[in-house]
């Protein structure tokens, strides 16, 4: 078992004691997605909003405190079924407030001290118990969707692949599914991986939605938030939308993340073909052989949200008025 540092667990300490969280009337807010499509940008979005208390990347293995809290130490052991207990009994005690582990710490620029609502980013794990999960810590699901490619291509690693394919989550799929998944894992490009690995974690909710949850994708919001916010400030019961529109333009905390040309258009002025260049940069990088190898795997696993040449998504995942790509 690895040892703390005195500094870590100082952190831990002050964490711990940092807030006070009682849970209110209104609902707390579940957002689900993978890892760089935005979520930190949608979850600072949400947190301008009063009580919110953000927890962030709460079912993440990598970090000992977690995987320590639930008693899980692999992403296979976190996908089977009988973990689902520990599951639930974790999330409610962050709802509640009595799991404090995971409190903002007091120099963090969006800490706040008394909270009732949690907003958490879920980008790893629970992704076949969404529904169960808002049902018994009274929240309200954000599934928030970008396409495969730029998401695939921003991706260091994949870690849970293998699981999907191994543990109790694999049932979701069918036999030729799986098939076809193994062959890709096996032998698929490393792109071809990151695409599979976005289809095994998004076909479970996609194909169990409730009518209830806000799905949407990071390529409207950044092209024409207007319908996106307001449908956000209605299904999630928010105070002050208007604190959103003002936050709008703001880079997210992991803009560092991004490469420099990227980050220069985060930190400067948006306006429309800045925006398009955002959503599209991706094409810049594969070739159409690639895009089209890359995208068949989505119609393998029948996922229509994107398709082949195009880079928006298609209704009802696009939810306002159909866009037309600028002339670049």
């Amino acid at each position: 078992m690895m040892r703390r540092s005195m500094k870590e667990l100082l952190l831990l300490a002050v964490r711990s004691v940092a807030n006070w969280h009682r849970p209110g009337d209104l609902p707390n807010v579940f957002i689900f997605t993978t890892p760089r499509s935005g979520s930190t940008w949608l979850m600072e979005l949400i947190q301008t909003q009063p009580k919110f208390k953000l927890c962030s990347e709460p079912l993440d293995l990598r970090i000992p405190e977690i995987s320590r809290r639930l008693g899980v130490s692999s992403w296979e052991e976190l996908y089977q079924d009988a973990t689902w207990p520990r599951i639930q009994n974790y999330f409610e005690g962050l709802c509640s407030g009595r799991i404090r582990f995971l409190n903002q710490a007091p120099f963090w620029p969006q800490y706040r001290a008394l909270t009732s609502r949690l907003l958490a980013k879920i980008l790893h794990g629970g992704e076949a118990q969404m529904a169960r999960l808002a049902e018994s810590c009274n929240a309200r699901v954000v599934l928030l969707l970008r396409h495969p490619i730029p998401v695939s291509l921003s991706r260091e690693v994949t870690p849970r692949l293998e699981a999907f394919l191994t543990s109790d989550y694999s049932g979701h799929f069918s036999e030729e599914e799986l098939a076809f998944g193994w062959e890709i894992f096996h032998a698929g490009s490393g792109l071809e991986k990151g695409v599979l690995d976005w289809c095994l974690q998004n076909a479970v909710p996609l194909r169990e939605a409730e009518s209830d949850w806000t799905v949407i994708s990071y390529e409207e919001l950044v092209l024409a938030p207007a319908a996106i916010l307001s449908g956000l400030a209605e299904e999630l019961q928010l105070e002050a939308p208007e604190l959103m529109h003002a936050s709008l333009h703001k880079p997210s905390a992991t803009a560092k993340k991004s490469d420099r040309v990227t980050a220069d258009a985060l930190n400067g002025p948006m306006d429309g073909d800045q925006a398009w260049w955002l959503v599209s940069k991706w094409r810049e990088k594969v070739t159409e052989a690639e895009e089209r190898s890359a995208m068949q795997i989505l119609e393998r696993f029948g996922l229509d949200q994107y398709r082949f040449g195009e880079v928006l998504p298609r209704p009802p995942l696009w939810i306002g008025p159909p866009l037309k790509a600028p002339s670049l």
